[in-house]
């Protein structure tokens, strides 16, 4: 029981020490490398406290208390401005929200359509919808319901949207509840993540992060997913 307790509070910690930390570390210009270390970092450090309520994902009880505990510290916390350290109960927050909604809608059917539906969104938002428009407008898109990515040696070096690291935790949910491929799913939307970050530096326009985290997703757990989703049909018609 300790063993699991340490376990499931080793990276909020580590991140948290991370959050608070890297403003005073050695600042690294204002190039796209400084972009992408600061900002991998940052995400791997939100994905990982995610991640580590995932065990949760059939303690319901456990689930309604992230999302309580994680929306009151999310709101003291902004409240008082610190920055990038309401990055970790936010991402608890996330992560009790996703996990409880995957067992809400604890379904093959939905589990494999969801992602693809989700991403077609998340595209047309960024090309044409509500994103691009935010983006065009200058308007600084880190707000209180995004995920401050602090730069090394003060500032802001990108953000995440905490609508992705809730899908994160869904597609998790997802994985555990119907026995897919855990690892390489976590490995997967990381990969997703990390990938979508890279693109947009590369190309220097705002690249949608969801799509490629469903891909994540999706790609090593299709045919399992489908699988399910074959045998659910079969019991139905027999």
């Amino acid at each position: 029981m300790v063993r699991g307790a340490a376990a499931l509070l080793t990276a909020p910690l580590l991140a948290t020490a991370y959050f608070a930390v890297a403003p005073t570390l050695p600042d690294l210009g204002d190039g796209d490398g400084a972009l992408l270390v600061a900002d991998a970092i940052g995400l791997l450090a939100v994905g990982a406290t995610v991640a580590s309520l995932v065990p949760a994902w059939r303690a319901q009880r456990v689930q309604l208390l992230a999302i309580a505990a994680g929306a009151v510290a999310t709101a003291v916390l902004n409240l008082a401005g610190v920055g990038a350290l309401a990055n970790v109960p936010e991402a608890v927050l996330a992560a009790g929200t996703g996990l409880f909604l995957a067992a809400t809608l604890a379904t093959p059917a939905v589990a494999l359509a969801v992602p693809l539906f989700v991403a077609a969104i998340d595209i047309w938002s960024v090309a044409s919808g509500p994103t691009s428009r935010l983006v065009q407008s200058g308007r600084d898109p880190v707000d209180a319901l995004s995920f401050d990515m602090p730069a090394w040696g003060g500032g802001t070096a990108g953000g995440l949207g905490i609508t992705d690291a809730v899908f994160i935790a869904m597609f998790a949910g997802w994985a555990w509840r119907f026995g897919l491929r855990r690892r390489a799913t976590l490995a997967g939307m990381a990969a997703g993540l990390l990938t979508a970050l890279l693109l947009s530096v590369a190309t220097h326009e705002a690249i949608p992060a969801l799509p490629l985290i469903a891909a994540g997703y999706l790609l090593p757990n299709v045919d399992r997913l489908v699988r399910r989703l074959r045998r659910g049909t079969s019991a139905q018609v027999g």
